[in-house]
């Protein structure tokens, strides 16, 4: 027996489709005006975890770049204080054989040894550096200065340190005594270098020739000691640009791939909007002519 297709059956048929079309021209909307391919996890579970993962990828790589950052003012601002510091020194030494020269007078010599303590001033200034309030010379202190006014050291022996990759920790400070000497108030030529320039300065004063000869081999140390830690900051600020180009090229891709995954393809979308309004306007008629039946079409 052939069934027959009832006027309300027509009705639900024809409210279907035009709910159908609804849906696509809302979904192809939606996709324009939010610029996203997906409004909930569920319409594609797969894409959504990968989503998840790109993201959680790409906030990791922010925080990493935005520890390069912070490494690389450290190490800035540390190559700058000890550059400062070796033409500090090095202006010492230059005053410092002046005054073992015989020729120079003691009102000279005075006058050098005021200037190798205006020196030592500058250093010790330098050796207080800052960044982001703190010491750059202080190890992990809370202090506010890595040293006091009379050059003794207020701070740890700990380093700072900052991640800049998955399996990457550099260090960007560094602790007092490594660079500017350990204090050794007994023989002041191997303590620090605040305590050698004021050693060398009493010695100049005096006129001891050979006491200022000493003090000028003090000054090379403490000038190789500045020097190493150059190298050093050289060497980490080699490792951290390559680690950062690195991450700036990995953070590139990922906001390609979340783009790829996650973005609305709007040349796409609007052909799909397009389509849907075409099919949604078709329904609508055809559901208008098929429906808008009399009692004379039945007595046909």
């Amino acid at each position: 027996m052939t069934g027959r297709v009832t006027e309300l059956g027509n009705v639900n048929r024809f409210t279907d489709w035009g709910a159908s079309a609804r849906q696509r021209l809302a979904k192809a909307e939606q996709q324009i005006a939010s610029g996203r391919r997906y409004e909930r996890p569920s319409e594609a579970p797969v894409q959504a975890g990968e989503i998840l993962a790109s993201r959680h990828r790409l906030a990791r790589l922010e925080q990493f770049v935005r520890n390069q950052t912070n490494a690389n003012e450290w190490l800035q601002t540390a190559d700058s204080s000890l550059q400062s510091g070796v033409a500090a020194l090095t202006r010492a030494r230059t005053l410092a054989l002046q005054a073992v020269n015989a020729s120079t007078s003691g009102e000279g010599r005075d006058a050098i040894a005021a200037e190798i303590r205006s020196v030592a001033r500058e250093v010790l200034a330098l050796a207080n550096t800052t960044i982001d309030g703190r010491p750059l010379f202080g190890g992990t202190t809370d202090s506010s200065a890595a040293y006091d006014d009379s050059g003794a050291y207020l701070g740890d022996t700990g380093g700072v340190r900052r991640r800049i990759d998955d399996d990457l920790t550099i260090d960007v400070g560094a602790n007092g005594p490594a660079v500017f000497g350990t204090s050794n108030a007994a023989d002041p030529y191997n303590g620090s270098v605040f305590e050698a320039l004021e050693e060398l300065a009493v010695r100049i004063e005096a006129g001891d020739v050979d006491g200022g000869r000493d003090g000028i081999e003090a000054i090379d140390a403490a000038m190789s000691r500045l020097q190493t830690e150059l190298g050093r900051i050289g060497g980490v600020g080699s490792r951290l640009e390559a680690v950062a180009e690195a991450a700036a090229d990995e953070q590139v891709r990922m906001i390609g791939r979340l783009s790829d995954r996650e973005d609305t393809d709007i040349a796409a979308a609007v052909i799909s909007l397009r389509s849907a309004e075409a099919s949604y306007e078709a329904t609508l008629a055809a559901s208008a002519r098929a429906l808008n039946r009399s009692l004379l079409d039945f007595l046909r």
